[in-house]
């Protein structure tokens, strides 16, 4: 789903959020002690909120170069602390492993993985039975979609990109039916848990 997994993680926080797991302006480095950025300060004090806003300072999509050319989701988190910060809050740039590091100090602070958050507290919950943030469960479905590249005017099925590093941020894969139950709880018409809030009044 690429960039479509944002919202879906953002419904994921806001579930944890609803269970008192964390708050949206908790610092990340809260729940994750080696989280840090170069300002110290900023390191200190960024939130969960901050970095799913993109209003960390982080330059835009930061660390996307190095999955680029291979390095692995730790190594990318670790090198974010090279990065020049613009001002802190005053200031916005689109940042995948900004976003990725908030959700994943999420996972921790529930003591589990991202892909099982995910699951526990949307995909299950909703029936998304096809929906999974794990590469290999897209790896394994017989029906998938695949980048396509025009070869001597024919296209073909050339390109699947691996997202694990930034699971979170772009790793999702769903259908459409599945993403159908989420979009009835973005609409109201439907909740993660309890009545709706149209029925709760």
């Amino acid at each position: 789903l690429a960039s479509l997994s944002k919202p879906l993680a953002s419904t994921v926080v806001a579930a944890a959020v609803g269970r008192g797991i964390v708050q949206w302006d908790d610092p990340v480095a809260e729940h994750d002690p080696g989280f840090r950025l170069k300002d110290e300060w900023v390191s200190r004090h960024v939130t969960v909120a901050d970095l799913f806003a993109h209003r960390s300072g982080l330059p835009d999509h930061a660390g996307d170069l190095l999955e680029d050319l291979g390095f692995g989701r730790r190594y990318i988190l670790s090198h974010l602390r090279e990065e020049p910060l613009t001002p802190f809050r005053a200031s916005y740039a689109y940042t995948n492993f900004g976003f990725t590091a908030a959700a994943l100090a999420v996972a921790r602070a529930a003591g589990t993985t991202w892909a099982e958050l995910s699951s526990d507290l949307l995909y299950e919950p909703l029936g998304m039975r096809a929906t999974s943030s794990r590469f290999t469960d897209y790896e394994k479905a017989a029906d998938r979609a695949v980048g396509h590249q025009k070869v001597n005017g024919r296209w073909e099925a050339r390109q699947t990109r691996d997202p694990r590093a930034q699971a979170p941020a772009g790793g999702a894969s769903s259908t459409v039916r599945d993403l159908v139950a989420w979009m009835r709880v973005q609409l109201g018409r439907r909740s993660l848990g309890g009545p709706r809030a149209d029925e709760a009044l």
